[in-house]
């Protein structure tokens, strides 16, 4: 049996990709992409941390708002006091219902996943003197003024009107 070997004609004026000194790229060209690429990574980055910080901000105020709303609702459907608990120096809050009505009452903490203790993310603290947010099976809270921000003192502030237990949130900015 005999192999044939044929030979590969190329067009006149080119030379095989191996034998072609501009096949890659040069050093340079990797290293000035490599900056363009470093100084659009060191420009973003900026952008990103103030975006994240804004994004923890307004899911904090979310995530309060909704613990609000759910202390004032089963406040009033199992007819029983629920208080909001504020410890402001460790940036933590958690619900408690009046389990007895000895003197001065007993509140225990909650169970299932609104009863657990929340902390606020790094970067983020309670300005203010709120200790405790009541809520009542009549549909009255405490009046309180809630104010979470960050380093710079911006963030948002959050307000329970009395009847009804009401709650609006603004954003704050340091002036």
């Amino acid at each position: 049996m005999a192999w044939r070997v044929e030979r590969m004609i190329l067009p006149t004026g080119t030379r095989g990709h191996l034998n072609n000194p501009r096949g890659g790229f040069t050093l340079i060209e990797l290293i000035l992409v490599i900056l363009i690429v470093s100084v659009l990574i060191g420009l973003s980055v900026p952008l990103f941390r103030g975006t994240f910080s804004g994004l923890q901000l307004k899911n904090t105020s979310l995530n309060m708002a909704k613990l609000v709303s759910y202390a004032r609702e089963t406040a009033i459907v199992e007819k029983t006091v629920y208080k909001l608990n504020f410890d402001l120096k460790k940036g933590k809050f958690w619900l408690t219902r009046l389990e007895s009505t000895d003197v001065g009452g007993v509140y225990k903490r909650i169970s299932g996943r609104r009863g657990k203790i929340f902390f606020l993310p790094d970067g983020l603290f309670f300005t203010g003197r709120i200790k405790e947010i009541f809520f009542y099976p009549d549909g009255r809270a405490t009046r309180a003024d809630i104010k979470i921000t960050d380093k710079t003192g911006c963030g948002r502030l959050l307000q329970i009107k009395g009847f009804g237990g009401r709650l609006e949130t603004e954003e704050i900015h340091d002036e």
